[in-house]
């Protein structure tokens, strides 16, 4: 038996490695993590056109739909299309999805409350900016609502203010904002600091934000970080990116798994164990190895063994009881023959045997009245009619969870009478009904029960309260009854087609 574990253990063991190798080298990006996006990028400004910010939301929106977002994009987008995507972009959002607002283009501040500017915005006034503009505050209340476990929001639009000159005051940049808890925000200078559009196809910040992101396994702070060292040193310190964070836990864009290093002795114990039926062998492992690069697999091949040696055992115990009850039933089917050929000497004595009922030439019709006196002679006379009352009976769907639940199984196995008999004394009720107790011997299938070609033998005793009618007979009542009760206690008291 050892050897058949080993052979199936060798097998088993290698899909499981193989198994095992790809999950380590998979990427591991949960497989619940929703990732939602909403770029925005507008550079078509009458007065103060940009050169970069579409191409810099395009740039985003590759990458990040690289990175598993689902991205929606909007270039040149007015007030309100950047509101109704805001909408959309908060409804996307659930409690396990990370979000993520990118907007590229021209921005302000008015009295401390930043305000991204749409392409077809006519602002003469400061107070006017309420009403052209869109409100930060906005997209970040949509993620509020959200609940979700991560936001990013990603502002490049730290460019100077177009509407300056009809400002009564100017303040330069965007101002700094406290991010709600789970959120970074992002800049692309520092608040009150102003960023240069760029000469190249995408602005300075997003280029080098693109280049982070597409590096493996960088959490997110240090994602923000290296853009801006890069940017730093590239603009000469003029531009110094900026962030604001209250996330909690962590969180990386371009997840990829590394292999662990197996240790010499790690791999010299495995392979010692490795093509072992024993369990005790792996058990030993993980003691000396707890964290082991083989850990899981030795765990799977503990679980494996176990499981092969419980089920040998319960197939053991299962062909004893197998064996046991047929011992059981040969035993009673010899009792039957014995009580079978005791019985025939008894009926050769009692007047209303049940050989002459069983073999008499009965009529099929009932009589048309019951002989309260002879009782016995009418159910004779009738058998053939009664009987058929009571299969009838037996039959009706409706009576169905009688029986079963009388010899304890489901009412959808498909339960069969083979002999219908009944015990003396018969009796006639205060209606005329013709009553006494009946045995009905039946089976059913059980395929477990192969010593008697996959039948269930079964015994019913019911007393019924059969009702002449016109066209034979029917059953009025009926009550169960208990089997022990219906013992002989001599010969005289013997049944009827019961041995």
């Amino acid at each position: 038996m050892a050897g058949v574990w080993g052979r199936y253990l060798k097998i088993r063991g290698c899909v499981i490695g193989a198994f095992l190798v790809i999950f380590l080298i998979a990427p591991t990006v949960s497989a619940v993590e929703k990732r939602v996006a909403l770029i925005i990028g507008n550079s078509a400004y009458a007065d103060a056109p940009l050169r970069n910010p579409v191409n810099d939301a395009r740039a985003m929106a590759s990458v990040l739909r690289e990175l598993d977002f689902d991205v929606t994009l909007l270039e040149n987008a007015d007030r309100t299309r950047m509101q109704r995507a805001a909408l959309e972009f908060g409804r996307k959002l659930n409690q396990d999805a990370v979000g993520l607002f990118y907007f590229s283009g021209h921005g302000m501040q008015v009295r401390g409350v930043n305000y991204l500017i749409p392409v077809q915005a006519q602002v003469g006034t400061e107070e006017e900016v309420e009403v052209e503009a869109m409100d930060v505050n906005y997209v970040l209340a949509r993620m509020a609502v959200a609940k979700n476990r991560f936001n990013i929001v990603i502002l490049d639009a730290c460019r100077n203010n177009p509407f300056e000159r009809s400002f009564r005051s100017s303040t330069n940049g965007l101002a700094a904002i406290s991010a709600p808890r789970g959120t970074l925000i992002a800049y692309a200078t520092a608040p009150g600091s102003v960023a240069a559009d760029g000469q190249g196809t995408n602005g300075l910040y997003t280029g080098e934000l693109v280049n982070a992101l597409k590096m493996a396994n960088l959490p997110l702070e240090q994602t923000f970080k290296y853009a801006r060292a890069e940017v730093v040193t590239k603009s000469s310190g003029k531009q110094t990116p900026w962030e604001s964070s209250s996330v909690i836990g962590d969180f990386i864009f371009r997840p990829q798994a590394v292999a662990p290093v197996v240790s010499a002795a790690d791999a010299t114990f495995w392979s010692a164990v490795k093509d072992s039926g024993n369990p005790a062998d792996y058990e030993t492992y993980l003691k000396n190895f707890p964290q082991g690069f083989y850990a899981s697999l030795a765990q799977s091949r503990i679980n494996i063994l176990t499981s092969v040696r419980e089920t040998e055992i319960s197939r053991v115990a299962r062909d004893a009881a197998d064996k046991a009850a047929r011992e059981a039933l040969l035993q009673a089917q010899r009792r039957e023959a014995e009580a079978a050929k005791d019985s025939q000497t008894a009926q050769a004595k009692i007047t209303t045997a049940t050989a002459p009922v069983q073999t008499a030439s009965l009529s099929s019709a009932p009589v048309s009245t019951v002989n309260r006196q002879a009782p016995g002679v009418e159910m004779k006379s009738n058998w053939k009619a009664i009987e058929q009352a009571v299969r009838t009976h037996f039959d009706d769907p409706e009576n169905k969870w009688f029986y079963a639940s009388h010899i304890q199984v489901m009412t959808s196995y498909p339960l069969r009478v083979n002999v219908v008999n009944y015990y003396d004394p018969v009796s006639v009720t205060d209606t005329g009904d013709i009553e006494a107790v009946f045995v009905l011997h039946g089976s059913y299938p059980f395929p477990r029960n192969i010593y008697t070609g996959g039948l269930q033998p079964f015994s019913i005793y019911v007393r019924y309260a059969v009702q002449q009618q016109a066209g034979g007979y029917t059953v009025k009542e009926f009550l169960p009854v208990a089997a022990a009760s219906m013992r002989p206690k001599d010969t005289s008291d013997q049944s009827r087609g019961m041995p």
